[in-house]
């Protein structure tokens, strides 16, 4: 599957700029085809990603269109199974640079939406109030649009809580609290406890089914079994590479076996990345 799949991996780029929408396609068609790479990672920190796609010998006229703020989304996978791995905007596009006879244009990503700059709130919570309320009022005096999945616990904070400037920053906070990760998923915000049962997808990643190194795990917290100390993330990672899945993303639930490997854990971060021949899902996995 590792090798045939590669032949017929495609990608499709959109880009909604004011003059209307660009869409580039890299795929096994030659009268359509463009030379596209891309590296676009994914975690669970509230931070936007930053990645980098690269559309080779796009016309001046196109790239004149693009400008800063312009909702770009990416689909990758193989032909006939194909899905969103990106949604987010141009943060930047760079001085194209030419390689042969070929010019490259590469543009500056970054995922979702920025919450960040919204205007400071004030608003205050009385003594008992779970953390599951808190989010709810955020959001609904904010207009945030939050998935809102699981929290690891639904805190009670008992003297109370303010929430005194960025509604974005409180939200994390809270989150935190709660044991839930806030992150983008596919240019989503996102609120989830990462090990709850209401996963999205659940996905075998063996020799067969893509994997295409060994697993190395690592210890990540050695105080998780204080209470206090349980950020919600797990005891242990697993570092893994996998041939480019498009439904692998943070919070996905993967079944990893491999020769010295059988466990199941949660997707904490990762980066989609492709070379123009290799197409990879880079993952870093937690065990709870």
């Amino acid at each position: 599957m590792a090798v045939t799949m590669q032949y017929l991996f495609e990608v499709y780029v959109e880009i909604y700029t004011n003059g209307g929408t660009l869409k580039y396609v890299h795929n096994n068609n030659p009268s359509q085809s463009m030379d596209i790479e891309f590296s676009l990672p994914f975690d669970n920190t509230s931070d936007r990603s930053v990645g980098e796609v690269t559309i080779w010998n796009m016309s001046q006229i196109s790239f004149n269109r693009i400008a800063q703020g312009n909702r770009i989304v990416i689909k990758a996978g193989y032909h006939g199974d194909v899905g969103v791995i990106f949604d987010g905007e141009i943060f930047r596009p760079t001085v194209p640079s030419r390689e042969g006879g070929d010019l490259n244009y590469t543009l500056r990503v970054v995922e979702g939406k920025e919450y960040r700059k919204l205007k400071h709130v004030s608003l205050t919570f009385g003594e008992g109030t779970t953390a599951k309320t808190i989010i709810n009022k955020i959001v609904q005096t904010t207009g945030i649009n939050l998935n809102f999945v699981s929290l690891g616990r639904n805190y009670v904070f008992k003297e109370g809580y303010t929430v005194d400037g960025s509604p974005f920053d409180a939200l994390s906070d809270v989150a935190e609290q709660a044991r839930a990760a806030l992150f983008y998923r596919r240019g989503q915000l996102t609120m989830r406890w990462l090990y709850d049962d209401k996963v999205t997808g659940n996905f075998y990643l063996a020799n067969n089914t893509g994997l295409i190194s060994s697993p190395t795990m690592e210890r990540r917290d050695d105080d998780w079994v204080e209470d206090d100390d349980d950020d919600g993330l797990g005891r242990f990672t697993y570092s893994a590479d996998s041939i480019l899945n498009f439904r692998i993303t943070t919070g996905e639930h993967v079944h990893l076996k491999s020769e010295s490997v059988d466990v199941w854990a949660a997707v904490l971060s990762g980066e989609h990345t492709f070379d123009g021949e290799n197409p990879t899902t880079s993952l870093e996995l937690g065990v709870k």
